[in-house]
């Protein structure tokens, strides 16, 4: 008796919950379907004529053209030490005649090997040293650098620590800039 009750519920439940699909063939067929609205009209303060700049500078790009008109800088290959900024005491931080800030880094190393210069790198940071590696502009060489310190003195100071600590000869004071 139970299970006939039991049975009799299900056909129920199962009939008024497949039957309406079956009848409205397959409703989540038609929520799929959506209409994508037509495109809006282009305001008139948009400038169309930049899109055509665009693709001409890409059309360049691909051409070589381009490529033709820039020339890299000549790569700067470091083999003494950046001068003082005249007015700029070694023992201060300051401004240079462009009002940018003047701060130095060391360089300990180059590198054709990026596994020797971070190889490197590890092995100064593991020291207290603040050391990280940069490419050369050329591509060829991975610089290993310290610092930036701001003060020519601490850079010089810093210069001897690495010296005596890492036995190290031929370091290079240079003036930091971001690349």
């Amino acid at each position: 008796m139970k299970a006939r009750i039991l049975g009799a519920i299900v056909t129920v439940l199962v009939m008024a919950l497949v039957l309406p699909n079956v009848l409205d063939g397959n409703p989540q067929k038609d929520r799929l379907l959506t209409e994508m609205p037509p495109k809006p009209d282009t305001p008139e303060w948009v400038k169309t004529g930049e899109t055509k700049r665009v693709k001409i500078q890409l059309d360049e790009l691909a051409s070589g053209e381009f490529e033709k008109r820039i020339s890299a800088p000549e790569p700067k290959v470091v083999k003494e030490d950046d001068p003082k900024v005249p007015q700029i005491p070694s023992d201060r931080g300051g401004l240079d005649d462009k009002s940018m800030p003047v701060a130095w880094v060391l360089q300990v190393g180059a590198f054709k090997s990026i596994e020797n210069a971070t190889r490197f790198r590890d092995e100064l940071r593991g020291k207290g040293f603040k050391a990280y590696t940069q490419r050369h502009q050329n591509g060829e060489l991975e610089r290993v650098l310290v610092g930036p310190v701001l003060q020519r003195s601490k850079a010089e100071k810093l210069r001897s620590d690495l010296a005596e600590k890492m036995s190290l000869q031929g370091i290079r004071i240079r003036q930091y800039s971001p690349e």
